[in-house]
């Protein structure tokens, strides 16, 4: 007695399972029905996803309907008129391209890469302030810079960290004049905020700058006070006798000096 009332309810289950998925494809055919009597209109949109500073190519674009209610502002609808611009933002596949997205007809690549209320700034390079070449576009990079603030001589001398994580928009080579003869000198173009560019003018204004390379994932902003001759050879700096060739050992003595929790050893030299 219980087997038939078992396939009844199967066969219940199996109806409603089959009425639920037809109701389901029929409503999204009149979807798809209504969809296609709206209004559209033709856009030009991306056939893979075009990267910020590469320039357009005729098969990275097609022509694509789009429902005039939602069309967004600045869409092309000429594919031709694209091809050969330089991608300001970049674009996903499938999407629209817009105008506000584009640098204008002609300009050059690197203009695009410089996002709003940056700037651009080159700087000389060489084989070692330049990490030997592996420093290359996309790269995130330290300056260090030196100088001597009183200007007494070689022992005021400063090394600092001026500025830090700057993206690497290029890097190539200018000329220059040298004995009266044009010479190629490499050169390294980063992207700074205006404030950045008045240190790095004033930094590389007698002396080059230094890069150190940094690892893409690291992001971390270290704050160091700098240091100077003085702090690396001691406080009184190299020794009379060193400087003179000489092996000179002048009788010295240490002591401890606590601040707070911290506990430092400072020498110092009998006259």
């Amino acid at each position: 007695m219980r087997k038939p009332a078992n396939i009844l309810l199967l066969a219940i289950v199996l109806g409603a399972l089959s009425a639920a998925l037809v109701y389901r494809h029929l409503r999204a055919l009149r979807a798809e029905i209504e969809a296609a009597r709206r209004p559209a209109v033709t856009v030009v949109v991306a056939n893979e996803t075009l990267s910020v500073g590469g320039r357009i190519e005729p098969h990275q674009v097609r022509t694509a309907p789009w429902p005039v209610e939602i069309e967004p502002e600045g869409a092309i609808h000429d594919p031709a008129s694209v091809v050969g611009n330089a991608v300001r933002t970049s674009i996903e596949k499938n999407q629209p391209v817009l105008k506000s997205q584009l640098a204008p007809p002609g300009a050059g690549l690197l203009p695009p890469l410089i996002a709003e209320g940056m700037r651009a700034m080159s700087v000389k390079v060489d084989s070692v302030t330049g990490v030997s070449g592996f420093i290359t576009p996309s790269s995130r990079v330290d300056v260090l810079a030196t100088g001597d603030p009183g200007g007494g001589g070689g022992q005021n001398l400063r090394g600092k960290l001026i500025l830090q994580n700057v993206r690497v928009l290029a890097s190539g080579k200018s000329v220059e004049q040298r004995d009266d003869k044009p010479v190629e000198v490499p050169t390294v173009t980063l992207l700074v905020s205006p404030e950045d560019a008045e240190k790095l003018t004033l930094a590389t204004r007698t002396e080059p700058v230094r890069l150190t390379l940094r690892n893409f994932q690291d992001e971390a902003i270290v704050r160091t006070a700098g240091t100077s001759i003085r702090a690396l050879f001691g406080e009184d700096g190299p020794l009379d006798g060193a400087r003179d060739g000489a092996s000179a050992h002048r009788p010295r003595y240490s002591v401890e000096v606590i601040r707070g929790t911290t506990v430092t050893r400072q020498t110092f030299y009998r006259p």
